[in-house]
């Protein structure tokens, strides 16, 4: 666990974190008692969330009849540094997100209910605050035995069937509520990539550029797949722009939209053996293609033993969850078959390749002490060194050669 942060930070970041708004943040919990006491700690290390502050609040409390008890949940807070709160409030990050824990996962979980499905997609969320800084309280996983899986490591064939599992339960209500109530998602329609909004360009630009760079060097991607690389990076954003682009003809999802190994936690068994996925953080959901969360996730947090054909039989794995729970909910359109999520995966798999060159580097980073969007997204010469240090690593080669080849294979690249 890290240091409990000292009370000066907490006064100068988090002023309203308050015994008195603790009391009434855990509303019942808290009948008949007052806070004694409440210590916080950081959950996250640096590199592991980049758009938040996530932290660990234990709260004492003291009640009428002198029992004394103890709370502690998940506090979820938008960054307060000017510049990047002020562009993260461009892409609606915490809008998207209040309006998903307050609207939208609701109605999941009542579907839930009828689907007699007794499993979880997302924590609870306890208390949404709207108010600068906008901030979210939710059930500290860690208490029912979720942990972070390794980043570093990657997600190994059975990590990832359990999360697409959730996936396709997650896909399949969403459309079946779109179906019923369209104005459900119209907050979600907003593209996470962009004509209006160019904060991330350079970054998606530099991290083609780094990527070839590399790819120069290594025996099966030099020369010819090194030269498609680095003619992609006039291309990537417009391409980028065109994944993100609804075709309403499609079959079309509520995405998680950031679906890669940090925002996913596990529970094992005592032999050590996942057994359940659970998927955190809804900030840039949207309403779009599956293939986006399906390339998302396959191709930047997939361990270096998962193969091409291991791909084949995750995407069939989903493919059967998502029309068993479609047909459960007497889904009314068109249902879609293996053959159009892997049609899918080739018109949209693009996404997997922009986001695989940015967030591979930083899944097999080691020391992440200056991992932070002001070094992804800078021109100063502590953010140029850094990120040219990202793509030194080993492990980045192992992974990110074998990729290049498959995405060639596709046809991604041209």
């Amino acid at each position: 666990m890290h240091p409990a942060i000292e009370q000066t930070e907490l006064d100068r970041k988090y002023p309203f974190l308050t015994r008195e708004y603790l009391e009434d943040a855990l509303g019942e919990e808290a009948q008949n008692c007052t806070v004694d006491n409440f210590t916080v700690w950081r959950a996250l290390a640096k590199g592991e969330n980049f758009a938040s502050d996530i932290l660990r609040i234990q709260v004492n409390l003291r009640c009428e009849n002198g029992d004394e008890r103890t709370k502690t949940f998940i506090m979820k807070v938008a960054l307060v540094t000017e510049g990047m709160s002020d562009m993260l409030e461009e892409y609606d990050v915490f809008f998207r997100e209040i309006v998903f824990y307050s609207k939208i996962l609701p109605e999941i979980k009542e579907i839930s209910k009828e689907l007699e499905y007794n499993g979880k997609l997302a924590p609870d969320c306890y208390k949404i605050s709207a108010k600068h800084p906008q901030h979210f309280i939710f059930e500290d996983l860690s208490l029912n035995g979720f942990v972070a899986a390794d980043r570093r490591l990657g997600l190994s064939f059975t990590q990832l069937q359990l999360v697409l599992e959730k996936v396709a339960k997650f896909h399949a209500i969403s459309a079946h509520l779109y179906d019923k109530d369209p104005e459900l998602m119209k907050y979600h329609h907003y593209r996470n990539i962009n004509e209006d909004v160019q904060h991330f360009y350079g970054l998606f630009r530099n991290s083609m550029l780094n990527c070839a760079e590399m790819a120069l060097k290594w025996p099966t991607t030099a020369k010819r797949i090194a030269m498609k690389l680095f003619k992609l990076e006039q291309s990537v954003i417009a391409k980028g722009c065109q994944v993100y682009t609804l075709n309403k003809a499609d079959f079309n999802v509520l995405n998680h939209g950031d679906l890669w190994v940090n925002n996913v936690m596990y529970r094992y068994n005592s032999e050590g053996v996942p057994i359940e996925a659970m998927l955190v953080d809804f900030a840039i959901s949207y309403f779009g293609s599956p293939a986006i969360d399906l390339s998302f996730l396959l191709f930047t947090s997939s361990a270096d033993d998962v193969t091409e054909e291991q791909f084949d039989l995750l995407l069939q794995s989903y493919h059967n969850g998502l029309l068993g729970t479609l047909n459960k909910l007497g889904y009314s359109k068109k249902l879609p078959t293996l053959l159009d999520i892997q049609e899918d995966m080739l018109r949209k798999g693009f996404i997997g390749v922009m986001y695989a060159t940015f967030l591979l580097p930083l899944r097999v980073i080691e020391d992440t002490a200056s991992a932070d969007l002001g070094n992804l997204l800078g021109s100063n010469e502590e953010a140029v060194q850094f990120r040219g240090s990202l793509y030194q690593n080993p492990r980045y080669q192992r992974r990110m050669e074998y990729l290049l080849n498959y995405f060639d294979r596709k046809g991604y690249l041209d």
